[in-house]
């Protein structure tokens, strides 16, 4: 009887030493993979500093936002406030005389910002004019073509109903040559 106590407990220990090693071991990998998720390599994007674009210093070129100064154009912020903003535009003057340097410049700005939702004819058929429940503004329409220039730049600047505000996208010169294109190249037909 011994001689078997003795043959079960040969087979019996390594069994419960293999058990025993991983009972040990497997906590032990466990515990430093839970640590390992501490280290700093080991951190999610959302974890990641960040620059923010408000958190940069503005440029100190023409581009960058004034202190003081700036666009002078009123900011309303009622429809009946556009309408009277707009009205009183009348009263800018285009200081960019309507060379042919200007137009190419106006019609190269116009490509870029103005032309998927205006199209290329000013119909507001561009493929993102479109796509919108309101129609973008047809440039040849005696309504856009009747206005002064002083106010197609306030709405260049401010933007109407569904159309985006350049101001920031368009330097003011930038935006009086996209108003000479607009006089040269739509209202003709």
């Amino acid at each position: 009887m011994t001689s078997m106590k003795r043959l079960s407990l040969a087979v019996v220990v390594p069994v419960l030493l293999k058990r025993l090693r991983f009972a040990v071991v497997a906590p032990v990998l466990l515990g430093l993979t839970a640590v390992s998720w501490a280290f700093p390599w080991d951190k999610d994007m959302v974890d990641q500093p960040s620059a923010k674009p408000q958190e940069s210093e503005a440029p100190m070129d023409s581009s960058g936002v004034p202190v003081k100064g700036g666009e002078t154009l009123p900011a309303p912020v009622t429809e009946a406030g556009m309408f009277e903003a707009k009205d009183a535009a009348v009263l800018l003057e285009n200081p960019v005389p309507a060379t042919p340097e200007s137009v190419a410049l106006g019609e190269y700005l116009f490509t870029i910002n103005c032309l998927v939702c205006h199209g290329a004819d000013g119909t507001g058929t561009g493929p993102v004019g479109l796509l919108l429940a309101t129609a973008p503004v047809d440039m040849n329409d005696a309504y856009t073509q009747d206005q002064a220039d002083g106010q197609l730049f306030f709405t260049i600047t401010r933007g109407r109903v569904t159309m985006p505000y350049y101001r920031d996208a368009l330097s003011v010169e930038e935006r009086w040559h996209v108003v000479n294109y607009m006089r040269s190249a739509f209202g003709s037909q």
